[in-house]
């Protein structure tokens, strides 16, 4: 396995069992709130650390079943040199899509990969996605079944854009941010 593949698998890993954890505490992640995305026109928000910047760019819904990191710049730019992480997220700096990184936590096992999950922007625009590939974990932390994936819409985040909502089509359940 090639060191790149070996470490976007590892990193993903871990934010998956990160996320998950997260699952079974008392601390709860909005399922809704504000950020500022990195677009053209618009100065990107200074960070910290990535922690800080990932944690303001996700959402938890309010049942726990979905956690997803809205991919933003201001958080990628500190997994690596810069042509690592362009290459590790080509969907996000290549083709320009709205791209998540997300936990789906169900109490039955299931194929996220025959889930449909929508996007919704504050201009009506709408897109459908499915994961084309998964991680999965048994034992969560709520007695179920645990799925890390990357879900990319054929849609971009402009400065007019003032919220986006992701919605797993088969519960209802959605996470938003507003810019």
């Amino acid at each position: 396995m090639p060191i790149a593949s070996l470490f976007r698998t590892l990193v993903g890993a871990s934010l998956a069992l990160s996320l998950v954890g997260c699952q079974g505490s008392t601390a709860r992640l909005p399922a809704g709130g504000s950020v500022q995305p990195t677009v053209a026109g618009r100065a990107p928000v200074a960070w910290a650390d990535a922690a800080t910047a990932r944690d303001a760019f996700t959402r938890q819904a309010p049942d726990g079943t979905v956690t997803a990191t809205l991919q933003d710049a201001s958080w990628l730019r500190f997994e690596g040199p810069p042509e690592e992480v362009e290459e590790r997220y080509r969907a996000y700096f290549l083709e320009g899509y709205t791209t998540f990184d997300v936990i789906l936590v169900t109490e039955e096992f299931g194929k996220p990969t025959d889930e449909t999950f929508l996007l919704e922007d504050s201009a009506g625009r709408r897109a459908v996605s499915r994961p084309f590939r998964y991680d999965g974990q048994m034992g969560s932390g709520r007695g179920g079944f645990a799925s890390h994936f990357e879900l990319s819409f054929q849609h971009a985040i402009t400065q007019d854009t003032r919220w986006v909502r992701l919605t797993r089509q088969s519960t209802g359940t959605s996470v938003e941010w507003r810019f």
